[in-house]
């Protein structure tokens, strides 16, 4: 079973991997941010700097694409255990960042989860005894969820939302946060067992054992947690699931599965869905709540899961591992109780049954899905409008299912048979992202850097589209009363240093940028709620760029001593 890592000993196959990427006819790659160590993660503001994790707990800020001297913005530092597949893996910005001045972060902690404080073992180090992959050994981690506050380019107080996800061994850690179009943010964990052997907890670490998961029911079927006991209070671990918490507190999200009034254990009401082997990437469909998840696998399938948004009549989903792998029956845990259950009644026993994969791709050697995005609209041809791209580290590939029929949605692909997109070369992709010009980046943790593919239908006059950037004018703030606010686009940059930038804004959200011309605009807002401001900065060879935000209007005091305070 060792097929899996994503991140860890692959590293050092990247020499051997250089050489051309090929992309198909119009399409090429530049390196827009390098000199990273081990980066992860990275997310565009919609004031045109660019937020970078690396592996070992720190966050870079780039002011925007053209900088090349980053600011360490904070580092996680020695409450990460940057080993194998752990370290600082998830990042997302607030979704009205920076004026909301809040980012989160999803790392393996370095402790956790027995009343400790970290560090616990040396920072990129699994020592022997007790061994990172002996039985009887692993270095026991948890993971944690936090918030930081940002004031004056630095991290100034950290919340922790959630801390849960036992880890035993190196791989199968946390892996992605993002925020959905409902507000609440979305998180992922792996089952922290063992990638080499069938671990259903039979080979535990005596010095830090799993204190939740009964005898024999440890190991990958803590991803199964749900399924194990009708009784959850401190019987669930988060392994191998997907939560929607509330982003200000950390707690479950209204209106999941087994939230109040149908659920009562706190634990259980963060998961909305399980059966996962390592999430390590997924995404939000864009303008939606609803997850597609890249699970990676053991010896045989790779997965893409989708997990509807949650609704009115919200269902948990169990994905089925460690019992299934892809479509079928996974042969090292049929024999486990747990798993007898679910394949009860032609596979629909269980308290949930299982929810088969929307695609899933055989193992051809090792492989490992390790990002998706979907494409938004740009530069590209009009037949990527809607195309879901995927990454497989291992395989050195970029794979698109493309919208055929129009309807929005990928078309679901008879299983292994998903286009290639990119090959070979030094893709080494743990993240897929879409930014400036609605063009495909990655992220290469092996070479440390930033990729961006563009498209041009001439490739003789090759031009990547600007960079757009929307912040408040000096002085304004994000809420207030009815005013007049003024908005800059003043750090929108353009990778073609030849090239002259213009501007057109919207500033009454009607979707015509005919608000303006200037670099800088201003606009009188009375209406109370949120008002969202846009502005489109082109290029003098045909690309474009939009940057969006919004601001808060709130209702004026009625009465001058605050008897009647402003609505949130």
């Amino acid at each position: 079973m060792k097929s899996q890592p994503t991140v860890a000993v692959l590293l050092a196959l990247a020499p051997a991997l250089a050489g051309a990427q090929t992309y198909p006819s119009g399409f090429r790659q530049t390196h827009v941010l390098t000199g990273l160590s081990t980066p992860t993660q990275a997310r565009f503001a919609h004031d045109g700097r660019i937020y970078v994790a690396e592996k070992s707990g720190r966050i870079r800020v780039f002011d925007n694409l053209l900088d090349t001297t980053p600011q360490l913005l904070g580092d996680v530092g020695a409450g990460v255990h940057d080993y194998h597949d752990r370290g600082l893996l998830g990042l997302a910005l607030d979704p009205h960042f920076p004026e909301r001045p809040y980012l989160y972060v999803l790392y393996t902690h370095n402790g956790g989860l027995f009343d400790d404080r970290p560090p616990r073992w040396p920072l990129a180090n699994c020592p022997s005894p007790p061994g990172a992959t002996s039985q009887g050994g692993g270095c026991v981690v948890s993971g944690r969820l936090d918030r930081l506050t940002i004031a004056g380019g630095k991290v100034v107080a950290t919340t922790i939302l959630v801390e849960d996800w036992f880890q035993q061994f190196p791989s199968h850690s946390i892996g992605s946060v993002h925020f959905g179009a409902d507000g609440y943010l979305y998180a992922g964990g792996g089952d922290g067992a063992s990638y080499n052997w069938g671990d259903w907890g039979q080979h535990g670490n005596p010095a830090w054992p799993d204190r939740r998961s009964p005898a024999g029911q440890g190991g990958a079927l803590r991803a199964q947690g749900l399924e194990i006991a009708e009784a959850y209070t401190d019987r669930v671990w988060l392994n191998g699931t997907i939560v929607r918490i509330d982003p200000a507190t950390g707690a479950a999200a209204p209106g999941n599965p087994l939230a109040p009034p149908r659920g009562a254990d706190a634990q259980a009401a963060r998961i909305i869905a399980y059966g996962l082997r390592n999430p390590f990437r997924f995404t939000i469909r864009p303008g939606t709540s609803e997850v597609w998840i890249g699970d990676v696998g053991a010896n045989t399938w790779e997965e893409i899961n989708v997990l509807p948004a949650v609704g009115p009549d919200a269902a948990l989903r169990n994905f089925g591992w460690p019992c299934f792998e892809g479509r079928l029956h996974n042969t090292l845990y049929a024999a486990r109780p747990i798993c007898a259950t679910l394949y009860g009644g032609n596979d629909s026993g269980g308290r949930t049954p299982v929810t088969a994969p929307w695609y899933a791709y055989a193992h051809n050697g090792s492989n490992a899905i390790s990002g998706l995005a979907f494409y938004q609209g740009g530069g590209y041809p009009a037949e990527y409008a809607g195309a879901l791209f995927f990454a497989d580290y291992n395989a050195n590939r970029i794979r698109v299912i493309k919208d055929g029929n129009g309807d929005g949605l990928p078309d679901a692909p008879a299983d292994g048979t998903a286009p290639l997109f990119a090959d070979g070369g030094s893709s080494l992709a743990v993240d897929l992202l879409t930014g400036p010009g609605g063009d495909l980046f990655f992220l290469n943790i092996g070479e440390g850097r930033l990729t961006r593919v563009s498209y041009n239908a001439d490739p003789s006059e090759p031009n990547l589209a600007p960079s757009a950037a929307v912040a408040l004018a000096a002085g304004q703030a994000y809420a207030g009363g009815p005013r007049t606010i003024g908005f800059s686009a003043a750090n929108s940059v353009d990778p073609d240093a030849a090239d002259t930038l213009g501007y057109a804004w919207d500033l009454d959200d009607d979707g015509a940028f005919d608000d303006g011309t200037a670099i800088e605009a201003s606009a009188d807002f009375q209406a109370p709620g949120e008002h969202r401001i846009a502005v489109r900065v082109s290029d003098d060879r045909g690309g474009s760029d939009v940057a969006r935000m919004t601001i808060l209007v709130t209702d004026p005091l009625i009465f001058a001593d605050g008897f009647d305070p402003p609505r949130r």
